[in-house]
């Protein structure tokens, strides 16, 4: 609902906890969005690395890679960021605008 200034001419809003209800769940829903792609590279990047050697079996568990399969791992991230990069780089942006948003008053 709006408000009439002391000046009549003029309209002002009230501070609107819907705008900072509103930009919370923008950011959750973003960051949200970021994970899973986080997730999806590292599964791909973990099963390039892993998947290359049937003959032997490679382990989860990074602590007991080999240089082999983390350059397996690596070429995979690399060729992967094309797909991957611009999406979570454009999330990591719209995270930040939206958390700057955040502290403008008129968000309060």
């Amino acid at each position: 609902m709006a408000h009439f200034s002391s000046d009549s001419r003029t309209l002002s809003r009230p501070p609107s906890v819907l705008g900072r209800l509103t930009l919370d769940l923008k950011i959750t829903g973003r960051r949200a969005q970021l994970a899973e792609l986080e997730g999806q590279m590292i599964a791909a990047c973990e099963a390039a690395a892993l998947g290359a050697c049937p003959d032997s079996k490679p382990t989860l568990d990074r602590e007991h890679w080999d240089r082999t399969t983390w350059n397996r791992y690596l070429a995979a991230a690399m060729q992967l960021e094309a797909s991957y990069g611009p999406r979570m780089r454009r999330l990591h942006q719209e995270i930040g605008q939206l958390e700057r948003l955040m502290h403008l008053p008129i968000a309060a």
